[in-house]
């Protein structure tokens, strides 16, 4: 293709749509500029026109456009109450909560082998642990596994994070719309345990740093070779927890569009 040509199928495809298979533009480049190119010449061209290769990242169409800003007025409205008491915001602690299922077998990782084919032992009984997780950003990460995730579990998971926190004045907590987050019971526990519930915007899982700690645990969890069983699979869990909730990665990017921005006068990290 000419120079020309490039620049007029940049144009279409910026006009056209947000993402595109290598397939598909091939078809296009043939339909429109009657020029025939296989996969490969056609992946060498979109990378010399600028274009990137990956795995778009899903989000729920029913989001609201708005849901960052939904966020920001709900943790304001902590803050405000907060600020009219007597708490010193840098002795809260605050966390975000999530619920996560692990099995004993899944196939979601990419493996290197030099043998093409090469079948993978494994244990296909897919044994499961649901798993309850506390990702602090200030105070204690806690993960606690669990059965059925109703409403006395998630009471029972509020007296855990409240004991593992009695040094701090309070504890804000950051959790999604599972109808057993936002029961009257469930408000008038964390009440009582002076817990700052703040409900995440609906369809808005983007928005809860734990999501890519869960995501990063399942990924390891595909790594090993064999988990034979349950209590092999739990320690997995726990290690990889352990290791993964040590310090702010996952929350990095929220601690900055977020906390540093209305808790201003107790930032996590200034550096952040």
């Amino acid at each position: 293709m000419t120079e020309s040509q490039r620049e007029l199928l940049k144009q279409m495809l910026t006009k056209e749509a947000d993402f595109w298979t290598s397939g598909r533009i091939k078809n296009l480049i043939q339909e429109r500029f009657s020029v025939t190119y296989s996969k490969r010449q056609v992946q060498r061209l979109l990378r010399l026109m600028g274009m990137y290769c990956y795995k778009p990242q899903p989000r729920d169409h029913r989001q609201r456009p708005d849901h960052a800003h939904q966020l920001s007025q709900r943790l304001q409205a902590v803050a405000d109450v907060l600020g009219m008491g007597s708490k010193d915001l840098s002795q809260m602690a605050i966390g975000f909560a999530d619920e996560s299922t692990f099995q004993t077998y899944g196939n979601a990782a990419r493996l290197w082998s030099f043998h093409k084919g090469r079948i993978r032992a494994a244990n296909t009984n897919r044994t499961r642990q649901n798993c309850f997780g506390f990702y602090a950003i200030r105070g204690q990460s806690l993960l606690v596994p669990i059965g059925v995730g109703n409403e006395q579990t998630f009471l029972a998971m509020l007296d855990k994070i409240k004991a593992s926190h009695i040094a701090y004045q309070g504890i804000i907590l950051i959790w999604d719309n599972h109808p057993a987050h936002v029961s009257s019971a469930i408000e008038s526990k964390a009440h009582k345990l002076g817990i700052y519930l703040v409900n995440l915007p609906t369809y808005s899982p983007n928005l809860n740093p734990i999501e890519r700690l869960w995501k990063v645990i399942k990924r390891r969890l595909c790594e090993v070779d064999l988990i034979a069983n349950g209590a092999v699979l739990n320690q997995l869990i726990e290690d990889a927890f352990k290791e993964a909730s040590v310090g702010f990665s996952f929350a990095k990017k929220w601690i900055k569009d977020f906390w540093n921005v209305i808790f201003w006068k107790a930032p996590i990290l200034n550096s952040v």
